[in-house]
């Protein structure tokens, strides 16, 4: 078993929100906390003491645990106010869980001053486990992979104006339609409200050429060139025929066509 199938399993296994390695963090803690004897724990026998703060500690995740979702729906996005509220709603219970159990368990006796003096020391170890939570959720979140878009399509800045389809396709060429633009692409053409020199920024340094006023062109998209008095046409592949003014004809007459543009 490889390192990613175990942190597959324990993002699989989970207790509301919660993950076993969320548990373990907390079974460690208390391992800690049992070790320098917190909150004036010396005179507990290691016997009792070690039980004592697996049991808080597991048991208060569990029921944390069991609260989480119900917050996280009071307060979707808003993450300072979900976990201030976490705080306030695990609290009490997990205080009454830690004044309770050892009344079960080790045969002591339960009175509501002792939950009462109980309560401000949950709440200190809880910030601790809710930060604990944060960086265990932090270390095991699936790292996001941005793929590159393939070569060819459009900028992020004409992209995010066009529909899916053609924004996944290859670029083929911008036409200047009065206010509009027509961005050609090899899954059809879509007319987008944006200006000219706008689009040649956004263009700037993309595989093409300028080759009118009206017109940008992706040297891939280019089937076939014709010249004549200084001007010339380009055969599209979506089967338009794009003008090359005077201005850019003499520059691209000389190009070559299998390179990149520089």
């Amino acid at each position: 078993m490889t390192t990613d199938d175990v942190m597959k399993s324990f993002r699989g296994v989970r207790i509301g929100r919660s993950s076993v390695a969320e548990l373990l963090g907390l079974s460690l803690f208390g391992l800690f906390l049992a070790a320098i004897a917190a909150y004036d724990g010396e005179s507990v026998p290691a016997r009792e003491r070690y039980p004592y703060w697996q049991l808080a500690m597991l048991g208060g995740g569990v029921i944390a645990a069991l609260i989480e979702p119900w917050v996280a729906r009071l307060f979707p996005g808003r993450p300072r106010v979900f976990a201030v509220a976490q705080l306030i709603a695990m609290t009490p219970p997990i205080a009454l869980w830690v004044s309770v159990f050892p009344v079960l368990v080790f045969g002591r006796s339960f009175t509501l001053e002792k939950l009462l003096w109980t309560t401000p020391s949950v709440m200190t170890i809880n910030v601790a486990v809710v930060g604990l939570a944060w960086l265990t959720r932090t270390a095991l979140r699936q790292p996001l992979t941005k793929l590159a878009p393939p070569d060819g399509v459009a900028p992020p800045e004409l992209r995010r104006r066009l529909p899916p389809r053609l924004a996944r396709a290859r670029l083929i060429a911008v036409e200047a339609e009065d206010h509009y633009l027509r961005i050609r692409t090899e899954a059809g053409s879509a007319l987008v409200l944006m200006r000219l020199a706008d689009a040649l920024a956004a263009l700037e340094g993309a595989d093409g050429f300028r080759v009118h006023r009206s017109w940008w062109v992706a040297r891939t998209g280019v089937e076939a060139a014709r010249w004549k008095a200084g001007r010339g046409e380009l055969t599209l592949s979506d089967g338009a025929v794009a003008p090359v003014s005077r201005t850019y004809a003499a520059a691209l007459r000389g190009t070559d066509w299998a390179a990149p543009a520089a």
